[in-house]
C-alpha cells in the first residue's frame, strides 16, 4: 500500500519535519481505525495515517486550496493508498462558501468571509467549507479515532463546527495552534468538554485557561485526549 519511493517533496520526510506527531500518531491508532486529516496540505501525515489504519482503516483528508490538492491526490494515488478519502474542502463552523487566501507558499493560506469581497486580494480564491459535523453525517462514519487540525488560525472554528462529532465519537484531537487567540478558545473548548491537554513537543501544560506567551499555557502542537 504505502510505497516511500513515491513521495515528492522528500525534505518534510527525510528531515524529520514534525516527527513528534507522527510519534503521536503510532501511540495512539492501529489497524482499522479512522482519522480524518484536516489541512491535508501535499499529504505528509495523510500517507502516515494510511499506513497505520492500514487496509481496513480509514483516512478523510481535508484540503482546500486546489494545488496542494493536487499534490495530495497525486501522493495518494501514487502510494495507492486506497483507504484514503481526499476532500478539496475546508472543516469550519458552517456549510456553504468561502474565501481562501494563499499563503507565501503551499503549505499556509487562511480563509475569511466570502461576502468580504471588496478589497480583498486578487489571488484569494472561494472554496467549499463544511462542518466536521456535516461531513461526518454525509459520510455515515460508525466511528472516528482522532482528528488533526493544522489550519492556519482557524482552530476554533473547525471545533465549534464538530461539537456533535466530538460529543458522539470522543476521538483523540491533535491540534497545531498558530496565535494566543486561538491558544484560549481551543484550551476553553477542549476542557469545558472534559479533555486532556497535553503538548505533543515541549513543557507540559499546567495551565489550560491560558496560553502562550505562558510557558506553561496552552500554545504550539497540542493533544486533547478524552478522559
Amino acid at each position: 500500500m504505502f510505497n516511500a519511493s513515491a513521495i515528492t517533496g522528500m525534505s518534510p520526510w527525510y528531515s524529520g519535519t514534525e516527527r513528534a506527531h507522527q510519534q503521536t500518531f503510532k501511540a495512539l491508532l492501529k489497524r482499522g481505525d479512522v482519522a480524518i486529516d484536516i489541512g491535508a496540505n501535499w499529504g505528509l501525515h495523510t500517507l502516515y495515517l494510511s499506513k497505520i489504519v492500514q487496509d481496513i482503516g480509514r483516512v478523510i483528508s481535508l484540503e482546500p486550496y486546489p494545488p496542494a490538492f493536487a499534490e495530495l491526490a497525486w501522493h495518494i494515488s501514487a502510494n495507492r493508498c486506497a483507504n484514503v478519502l481526499p476532500l478539496l474542502i475546508a472543516a469550519s463552523d458552517q456549510n456553504g462558501e468561502m474565501l481562501f487566501h494563499p499563503g507565501e507558499n503551499a503549505s499556509t493560506g487562511q480563509l475569511d468571509n466570502v461576502e468580504a469581497r471588496m478589497g480583498v486580494a486578487m489571488s484569494a480564491i472561494p472554496v467549499k467549507i463544511r462542518t466536521l459535523d456535516m461531513l461526518c453525517q454525509l459520510l455515515d462514519l460508525k466511528r472516528l479515532d482522532l482528528v488533526k487540525v493544522d489550519v492556519e488560525g482557524a482552530e476554533s472554528r473547525v471545533l465549534a463546527g464538530a461539537e456533535a462529532t466530538v460529543a458522539q465519537f470522543h476521538p483523540f484531537l491533535i491540534i497545531d495552534l498558530h496565535t494566543p487567540q486561538q491558544d484560549l478558545q481551543v484550551g476553553r473548548w477542549l476542557t469545558d468538554r472534559g479533555y486532556r491537554l497535553e503538548r505533543i513537543e515541549g513543557p507540559p501544560i499546567l495551565k489550560p485557561t491560558s496560553g502562550w506567551p505562558d510557558l506553561q499555557g496552552v500554545w504550539g502542537s497540542i493533544l486533547a485526549s478524552p478522559i
